[in-house]
């Protein structure tokens, strides 16, 4: 039977088991972090897109982005209606230039509004839909848990949140219940309102026209939803709606907002510099582990050498060394990104998510790490001359 050696070496010496450890794990937890900014910056611009329920999206062609506001006309919608392949079309409203809120005792914020449809079952979430169909009145709002502390809703006690004095573009609002959507880089809050309560609150909104006029997003949910019948009804209906809007699937739209938050924005390279800044960190951080053990334990290593062990045994020695240590600092780093994930989502409303995709890139980023380390690090045995060492 071997002698795990690479095994014995790593857990010969628990203090410096726990100091490597502790920074490699340093090391993960910076690109955790600085990954999860990055996927946070594209889930959040994302999250509202991705919590309606449609398989085609109707927009304006002049709408970059979600958030930016340019409407068409509404009853374009009235023209896909009767398709055989359609279930239902719905309309979104969506404003936020309009939408200024205060609670009282807080100063007055702009908000991100959107309007649904009264009794439309638009969202993914059934519990969603079901606090949507208690807006019946014009003056009723529901409340995003998530939005930031500046605007002063209550985020425990249900009946304290209904008791809250609010205005809405200066007219008084009634709070009924808290949704969960959370805010991005563009919105730092979020309520949602029936499509009475749009014209209520907002009647200037298309300006002169009526203010359910314009629609910000139209939203087709068809009664076959497999990927052959959505691209076709979309061939049917692109002749009906004509050039003034764009159709697009669910999948594209967050694809596109996604490809324009990354491209057009100095956030999605900053973040990425940032991962490998901390992948390079790691790599000094175990380097020099790897380093001074061997310096520690080069008499050792040297007799082993004299003995005729060769380059390819030492190689595949630090290797596995190596890899125990990316698995003692991979471990506590991810624990602790949890920890933080979740702490950040509640504190800032961003979407924190780890995945297990996200986790797998990590633990091959840290893999690597201790690798290259490994690698150079190997190359003070390789040099090493056994005659020397005892003299």
């Amino acid at each position: 039977m071997r002698t795990p050696l690479a095994w014995l070496n790593t857990t010969s010496s628990i203090s410096k088991l726990a100091l490597g450890a502790s920074g490699i794990g340093f090391a993960v937890l910076l690109m955790f972090m600085q990954i999860g900014f990055l996927n946070g910056l594209f889930d959040s611009a994302v999250q509202v897109v991705r919590l309606l329920d449609a398989d085609l999206i109707l927009l304006s062609p002049a709408r970059y982005t979600v958030p930016s506001e340019q409407r068409f006309d509404v009853k374009i919608l009235d023209r896909i209606q009767p398709n055989p392949r359609v279930e239902s079309v719905h309309p979104i409203y969506v404003d936020r230039a309009v939408s200024e809120i205060r609670v009282m005792g807080y100063g007055t914020r702009s908000i991100r509004a959107i309007g649904v449809p009264t009794g439309a079952p638009i969202f993914v979430d059934p519990a969603m839909n079901e606090k949507c169909a208690l807006l019946v009145q014009p003056d009723q709002i529901l409340v995003d848990r998530k939005s930031k502390r500046k605007y002063g809703f209550e985020k425990r006690d249900l009946q304290r949140l209904q008791q809250q004095e609010v205005e809405l573009s200066g007219k008084q609002a009634r709070m009924l219940d808290w949704v969960e959507v959370g805010t991005d880089f563009v919105y730092d809050g979020t309520i949602i309102l029936s499509e009475r309560g749009v014209a209520h609150f907002f009647p200037t909104r298309n300006g002169v026209a009526p203010p359910l006029s314009g629609a910000d997003l139209g939203l087709v949910k068809l009664k076959s939803r497999d990927r052959a019948s959505i691209e076709a009804a979309r061939e049917e209906l692109t002749p009906l709606v004509g050039q003034g809007v764009q159709i697009m699937t669910k999948s594209e739209l967050i694809a596109r907002e996604i490809g324009f938050w990354a491209r057009n924005t100095p956030i999605g390279a900053i973040f990425s510099i940032g991962t490998v800044m901390g992948l390079v960190v790691g790599v000094i951080i175990c380097y020099q582990i790897l380093f001074t053990d061997i310096s520690d334990h080069l008499a050792e290593f040297a007799t082993l050498k004299a003995m005729g062990y060769g380059s390819n045994y030492f190689l595949r020695f630090i290797l596995a060394q190596s890899f125990y240590l990316s698995l003692f600092g991979f471990f506590p780093g991810w624990i602790v990104s949890w920890l933080l994930y979740y702490g950040l989502a509640e504190w800032t409303g961003l979407v924190m998510r780890l995945t297990t995709g996200r986790v797998a890139l990590v633990f091959c980023l840290t893999f690597v790490m201790c690798t290259v380390s490994g690698l150079l690090a190997v190359r003070k045995l390789w040099a090493a001359d056994p005659a020397s060492l005892f003299r």
